[in-house]
């Protein structure tokens, strides 16, 4: 199928074909239907507070509380995720706005309606615990469960603190909010020339298009124009930025954590280690991503590189991309290395309309895989008919089929993933899309060209998040230690980073560069993004083994994904073949990057 040709305004909702819609029917039919199991879920928190109380009197009565909370947990996820995704659909819509909202303030109910449960079980001693879990079978599938709440004892107060931080929940999510509200209903970008000279209202997926044209002036006008829509609103931004850092430390220092970070990593047992590990090592390698700088300057053939440079590719007479059909059809070629049954549940997920595809006016921005344990995994696309576009497709699969696999092999209890694995087998599948396409193409510029998307892909989820990763740690020590963030402060320290990682080969824009923290809708996620960084390490072992190994390691790797959260996820990955506590992973991937760079110079030499 031939792609729609882009008008100057993204079309409305109504216009784009049912095949390039995801249906969420399988859902829920209307939202009546919603409305009706809304409304159920309302009325069965009245029956939870009968659940207080019991707990210490049995293994029976525990295994009772348990599975009732969790059937409310289970159908609260089912009533939230479908308004998300309706109003992701379009933010413009208003109602569908309010019935996410009350999606989330239901959240908050059930969270006040439960925050009896952890101190409770917390005051039934281990001794009792443990003869509970003998004496019940039922209750030693929870075994692990458990542990994860009593490892939680020393950050979990009692029941009347527990109850107030659970009522706070709304304020807590208020800055998210707001920043989702402003950057993806009210913001209004300006219009650009395109290549051709048309006039194109600017949105945040043309924007990704447009800074990787080959035409520099249209690089410029984007990112300038972005920059000058992001400044008017810079300190409305910063105050919301600080009021979201300020919460995250507010719970930190209510659950007795040492800081932020030790609090966001508590919750997947990860050490705070791997994270300073990450970042230590990542600087330790910035001679090689100057390298690449350097290189980029000296292809694109300019006295100076600026920033708006750096996503340029570097050899676009290479360049090539498919339609969103052909490249379904390559990514199953693809994901041959993963066996039959992956590649035809993927198959599957495409015919049946897991994916939202086009870019429509109002839909939220990016891309990204969603559903519970009891929907579809479906995924939400922007496609703009770049290359990107059927990475992106590949990455929001491998998160679709990591969901399926877990919920088909896994309880309710553990059918879900920690957020320090998530991103292994969506990047694990973006490598093996890389890998396949390197095999097929002997083309000396389409090679050079998918060298450098390699490249890219390396410092997009490598250098640049680790950088995201200290501003955000950055960010959160400077609240922590009494200070505020202002719009001028933010400006000064994201600068820095940018300037330090780019090296000297990058002439920096202080103005527009600078704002760049303002559109990051990551920084809300609370500590999100070095998980990008340290998955794509664990990415590229795995992915090695499989590729170079045979039954065994597929069937370990396919292991990791079917485990869900059954386990802490640092032994997860340990039983797939890596370890993420030691710095090995990390450094390997720069010797792959220098790998590619060598390729690159060679292929240059060849000219």
């Amino acid at each position: 199928m031939t792609e729609t040709r882009e008008t100057t305004a993204p079309r409305e909702r109504s216009d784009v074909p049912d095949h390039f819609k995801w249906d969420l029917s399988r859902i829920f039919a209307d939202w009546d239907a919603w409305e009706t199991a809304f409304s159920t879920l309302e009325i069965s928190l009245d029956g939870l507070a009968a659940q207080r109380g019991v707990m210490g009197k049995s293994g029976t009565d525990m295994l009772r509380v348990i599975e009732t909370l969790l059937d409310v947990r289970r159908r609260l996820e089912v009533v939230r995720v479908y308004a998300a995704m309706r109003s992701d659909e379009d933010t413009r819509v208003g109602a569908n706005a309010e019935r996410r909202g009350r999606a989330s303030a239901l959240g908050v109910k059930v969270n006040e309606a439960m925050s009896w449960f952890e101190p409770e079980l917390l005051a039934v001693g281990d001794e009792d615990l443990s003869r509970f879990v003998a004496e019940d079978e039922g209750l030693r599938l929870y075994e692990h469960f458990l542990d994860d709440v009593r490892r939680s004892r020393p950050h979990t107060l009692d029941e009347a603190r527990e109850e107030l931080l659970a009522a706070a929940g709304a304020m807590a999510r208020g800055a998210a909010s707001v920043f989702n509200a402003l950057d993806n209903a009210d913001l209004v970008f300006p219009t650009i020339r395109d290549e051709s000279g048309r006039e194109v209202e600017l949105t945040k997926a043309r924007y990704n298009k447009f800074v990787r044209s080959s035409d520099r002036r249209v690089r410029k006008d984007a990112y300038t124009a972005l920059g000058e829509t992001y400044g008017r609103v810079r300190n409305t931004m910063a105050a919301n930025l600080d009021a979201n850092v300020s919460n995250h430390a507010f719970y930190a220092r209510a659950r007795n954590h040492d800081g932020a970070l030790e609090a966001a990593l508590h919750n997947n047992a990860v050490p705070v280690d791997v994270f300073h590990s990450l970042v230590s090592t990542v600087n330790a390698n910035l001679p090689r991503l100057h390298r690449y700088t350097a290189l980029k300057r000296r292809v694109l053939d300019v006295k100076t590189l600026r920033e708006y440079d750096l996503n340029a590719p570097l050899f676009p007479e290479g360049e090539f991309s498919f339609s969103y059909e052909d490249s379904c059809d390559l990514l199953l070629k693809a994901l041959v290395p993963l066996g039959d049954d992956y590649v035809e549940t993927a198959r599957t997920g495409i015919a049946d309309r897991w994916i939202d595809v086009q870019e429509n006016a109002g839909k939220r921005s990016g891309a990204y895989s969603s559903g519970v344990y009891d929907t579809p995994p479906y995924i939400l696309l922007n496609w703009s008919g770049q290359l990107r576009d059927t990475f992106t497709l590949a990455h929001e699969m491998g998160h679709s089929l990591h969901s399926w696999h877990a919920t088909r092999n896994q309880p309710y209890v553990y059918g879900d993933y920690p957020i320090f694995t998530a991103e292994v087998a969506s990047t694990f599948n973006e490598l093996l899309l890389t890998d396949h396409l390197l095999k097929v193409t002997d083309d000396r510029a389409r090679r050079l060209f998918l060298l450098d998307v390699y490249l890219d892909q390396i410092n997009g989820t490598v250098f640049r998040q680790t950088m995201f990763a200290e501003f955000e740690h950055a960010a959160h020590r400077m609240v922590e230690d009494g200070g505020s963030l202002t719009a001028d402060k933010l400006d000064e320290m994201f600068l820095e980073s940018l300037q330090r990682y780019w090296g000297p080969d990058v002439k920096l824009h202080d103005i527009f560069s600078a704002r760049t923290w303002c559109r990051i809708p990551h920084f809300y996620y609370n500590y999100y993004v070095y998980q990008y960084a340290t998955a794509f390490a664990a990415s590229v072992a795995l992915s090695r083994r499989v590729l170079a190994g045979g039954e065994a390691e597929r069937d370990d790797y396919l292991g990791f994904q079917r485990s869900g959260s059954s386990r802490y996820p640092v032994e997860t990955l340990q039983r797939a073949g890596v370890d993420m506590t030691t710095p090995e992973p990390v450094s390997a991937v720069f010797d792959l990057f220098d790998e590619l760079l060598d390729e690159v110079e060679v292929l240059l030499a060849e000219e």
